[in-house]
């Protein structure tokens, strides 16, 4: 078997392809146009960033106040068409308004103590609702007391509810020795 034609064949590419190469200065130029929009690219992507985190809120080491006001933060944020607010009454009952304390709707009050608070996916208008559920059975009047258009914040508040559920049992605790 003769070799030496395929030998031939495979240093002819190799001269051409050499021959083809750029210039060297070419490819210089390419490399620093590459590294120059590199960093610009670089560079913008950083402007307006925070240079520090935003502290992590935990409702645990919140007082009941806090708790309150991280609630009516989340109902102002949670739904483009609503303004939920809430207020704490003697009681733990929890007054709820959701356009506002001008808006036409009434606001209406739910006992916390005994309800449950319970997280489900709105498919029909796309939302998370936050319910409290009263009664025995904890399913005949669920109420929604927030319709959020992102889990993150309907969780948030399901959390904030149950702290703020538990600060007043141990309120109670506390009076009641």
């Amino acid at each position: 078997m003769n070799l030496s034609p395929l030998r031939t064949s495979l240093a002819a590419d190799a001269a051409n392809a050499a021959d083809a190469r750029p210039p060297a200065g070419v490819l210089a130029r390419w490399r620093l146009a590459l590294a120059v929009g590199m960093v610009v690219v670089g560079a913008a992507c950083m402007d307006g960033y925070p240079q520090q985190d935003a502290p992590a809120l935990d409702p645990f080491t919140m007082t009941q106040g806090q708790r309150l006001a991280q609630m009516n933060v989340l109902g102002g944020e949670a739904h483009a068409e609503r303004r939920w607010s809430y207020e704490l009454l003697p009681g733990c009952v929890l007054r709820i308004d959701v356009d506002g304390p001008a808006g036409p709707r009434p606001s209406f009050d739910l006992p916390l103590l005994g309800a449950a608070v319970t997280l489900a996916n709105d498919r029909a208008d796309a939302t998370f609702d936050v319910n409290v559920a009263l009664g025995p059975t904890r399913r005949e009047a669920a109420v929604s007391v927030l319709e959020a258009q992102t889990w993150v914040q309907a969780s948030g508040m399901q959390l904030l509810l149950r702290v703020l559920q538990k600060g007043c049992v141990e309120a109670q605790d506390a009076a009641r020795s």
